[in-house]
């Protein structure tokens, strides 16, 4: 019996039925499988006081490959970043009880590998871009904004956005 034959999931009386093609074909499939690089699971942490608005970037995210969790307040953030590691953080502009760019301060300070984003609002723009770097942001992204913008500045970042296998 062959070395494929071994490790299939057919027990070995059941694997001399079955036809040298499907064989082959199923050794094929294998080796193809076995070259396919590991997907990495990037960890997600969305800060977003809007329900919906957090539900819809969850669901984007997840759909992706992501693991995502999320929080409407600064406080619960911290409190969710000291339980589950997480690897890149979406923070709102204006939050309740602190601003974004506070927290972004603060989880640079903490958490100096976490990637943060600041998604600011149109009225905001320019200045809170400014802040938000200072404060240790990566990038800005202005509300509102496309889908693929977002997942375009995913993409950017050194980790990358993981791919659906």
């Amino acid at each position: 019996m062959t070395e494929e034959l071994r490790d299939s999931t057919l027990p070995p009386e059941r694997a001399r039925d079955v036809p040298v093609s499907e064989r082959r074909k199923l050794a094929r499939a294998r080796r193809a499988v076995a070259t396919i690089p590991p997907v990495r699971v990037r960890g997600v942490l969305v800060v977003e006081d809007d329900p919906d608005l957090q539900w819809r970037l969850a669901r984007m995210l997840t759909v992706r490959g992501n693991r995502v969790v999320g929080t409407s307040s600064a406080e619960g953030a911290l409190e969710l970043i000291r339980q589950w590691p997480v690897d890149l953080v979406l923070v709102d502009d204006t939050l309740p009880g602190m601003t974004g760019v506070e927290l972004a301060r603060i989880l640079g300070e903490e958490y100096p590998e976490t990637a943060v984003v600041l998604m600011s609002s149109d009225e905001q723009g320019g200045q809170s871009a400014m802040a938000a770097r200072l404060a240790g942001a990566v990038a800005t992204i202005t509300k509102p904004f496309r889908p693929e913008a977002l997942l375009e500045l995913l993409r950017s970042f050194p980790k990358g956005e993981p791919e659906l296998a």
